[in-house]
């Protein structure tokens, strides 16, 4: 048997710290569906505890964790570091043997920290809500995820998403977010001496119903990788959601990721279908997923999964799973599906729903 510790992250949220923790459990259960270990008796021996003061998630798997094993563990949003736990046979002390950590990073952490906004999602939480959807979708094919966030804002999902390696695609209906978003990502690339190509171009509708404006990144980290076509795609897009099947083909996405706005800080709108106006701000997402999620669930691949946090105050648990059963999504409602609601604060608990098409 081996036994192993997992030193959290300090940058969780001192608000929802007691919650972390069995966020943190249940995201190591979710991503486990894709590891080697044997999944219910890591699950079984899973708990929190305190170690010469300092509180870990422990475990126990009974084969030495691989590398791929590692490497999954390796980029969950809450592991800081991690320990083997050995103990010696002279009086029975507990030894840590330190596992280094080996989660693929395509580009610097640095890229979701910098631009800091009113609103903005936690990075952490947004790794989460990612790791969350990759280690839930099932796919045979080879190369890197595709990740849609259909409430983009100004790109914290889209930035999360490229540090893990996947093309990222993200639709925004504030024209001066996704503004903000384009400039700072154009200048991240330019400082960090990416190889790049950027396209921006107008879109339009069938008798103008709808308008948006398009931005695609095409980007290499070397002049070998530029040239040998080993690119990654970022996109955004400043226009309405709810037409993401005229954006995009059929079945395109692996995954489908989204921080619903909380009707605090952001309330929930439409475009009117033929003005293209914006609607008057909501609190309650419903409306907003009753027209989009139809076009969500057209361009996210069989198999594959959403994942979505909202503000339960607003809209409770049992009705975001109507919502989504009656558009045709088999939400996920296994135990550790359930360990993630939390208190933002007064005004905010925010919870999150899995589903796969």
């Amino acid at each position: 048997m081996h036994n192993y510790a997992i030193l959290c992250s300090p940058g969780h949220s001192r608000v929802y710290f007691e919650a972390s923790r069995e966020m943190a459990a249940s995201e190591l259960v979710i991503a486990l569906r894709k590891a080697d270990v044997d999944r219910e008796a890591v699950k079984d021996s899973l708990k929190h505890e305190k170690i010469a003061g300092i509180w870990y998630l422990t475990f126990a798997a009974g084969e030495k964790l691989t590398q791929g094993d590692i490497e999954i563990i390796s980029g969950l949003s809450f592991v800081f570091a991690m320990f083997e736990v050995l103990v010696l046979e002279n009086g029975g002390e507990i030894s840590f043997l330190p596992v280094e950590k080996t989660a693929v990073q395509y580009m610097d952490e640095s890229v979701s920290h910098i631009l800091k906004y009113a609103g903005k999602t936690n990075e952490l939480f947004t790794r989460m809500m990612i790791n969350i959807a990759a280690y839930s979708q099932d796919r045979a094919d080879a190369g890197p995820l595709r990740l849609l966030d259909p409430v983009a804002g100004k790109g914290t999902t889209l930035y999360e998403g490229l540090i893990k390696g996947y093309d990222v695609y993200g639709v925004e209906i504030g024209d001066a977010a996704v503004n903000e978003a384009y400039h700072y990502f154009k200048r991240f690339l330019e400082l960090g001496k990416f190889k790049h190509t950027v396209e921006t171009r107008r879109v339009c509708g069938p008798n103008k119903s709808y308008m948006a404006e398009r931005h695609t990144f095409e980007i290499a980290r070397t002049k070998e990788e530029q040239r040998g076509k080993d690119v990654r795609i970022a996109e955004i897009i400043a226009g309405n959601s709810m037409y993401a099947d005229e954006f995009y083909k059929k079945n395109f996405f692996d995954i489908i990721v989204g921080d619903l706005p909380y009707g605090v800080a952001h309330g929930n709108v439409l475009n009117d279908t033929k003005r293209d106006k914006k609607s008057s701000p909501t609190r309650n997402p419903s409306e907003l997923l009753a027209a989009c999620l139809p076009a969500w669930r057209e361009v996210l691949k069989p198999g594959g999964a959403i994942v979505l946090a909202w503000n339960s105050f607003v809209l409770p648990r049992d009705k975001m799973e109507a919502i989504f059963a009656e558009k045709g999504f088999a939400v996920l409602n296994e135990g550790e599906y359930l360990n993630f609601s939390h208190r933002v604060d007064q005004a905010i608990m925010r919870d999150v729903i899995a589903a796969r098409k």
